[in-house]
């Protein structure tokens, strides 16, 4: 399944970052295994922004930050405590606007799956893994209809355990499974 998901990558064009936004940048992390997991956060609801929400590693790139790549990378340690030298990393997915007005881009790693992960972070009260295999048969928690630009489509959460994957973090979620996997989840339609 890695192999697939790393040429996939290798051939994706993605959409730049929005220049006159300000800019964002979060890590897929896929442990290195036969059904890979994909890295979640549960953010704190002592943090300013999106607390109590699921979220990839990530955070707004600062100026000492020589790229998004880097950003994604340096907030993941902060967040997570995962070394930069652990994550092989694969490519990036297209960038994404969020409904606050942020570009954010979505890179892709690979980490051993054995590494060492915390919550220490004062932004993130929980790491966990969810295996691409449970993403993959798309059991919706429930829809979300969102409207933007004349358009409907139906975002979907998923529920791992006591978790809910929604929002930006699913739709990141499902625009990875579709490129890399030909998930097929349509969000035209409330799926299953």
């Amino acid at each position: 399944m890695l192999n697939k998901i790393s040429k996939r990558l290798e051939k994706n064009v993605s959409t730049p970052p929005v220049k006159e936004l300000r800019k964002a940048a979060v890590l897929l992390a896929l442990s290195d295994e036969y059904d890979p997991q994909l890295l979640y956060t549960l953010r704190s609801n002592k943090v300013s922004s999106h607390g109590g929400e699921v979220a990839f590693p990530g955070g707004m790139q600062e100026k000492s930050d020589a790229s998004l790549e880097e950003t994604a990378l340096r907030e993941s340690e902060e967040e997570t405590g995962l070394l930069r030298t652990e994550v092989k990393m694969l490519g990036s997915l297209d960038t994404t606007v969020s409904r606050f007005n942020i570009s954010v881009t979505p890179f892709v790693g690979v980490i051993p799956s054995d590494v060492n992960i915390n919550s220490d972070s004062a932004e993130i009260d929980a790491c966990f893994k969810v295996p691409l295999s449970f993403l993959l048969e798309d059991k919706r928690h429930r829809n979300d209809l969102v409207e933007r630009e004349n358009e409907s489509f139906y975002m979907p959460a998923y529920k791992f355990n006591s978790y809910i994957i929604w929002g930006l973090t699913a739709m990141i979620t499902v625009n990875f499974l579709n490129l890399t996997l030909d998930a097929g989840i349509d969000m035209k339609t409330k799926g299953n």
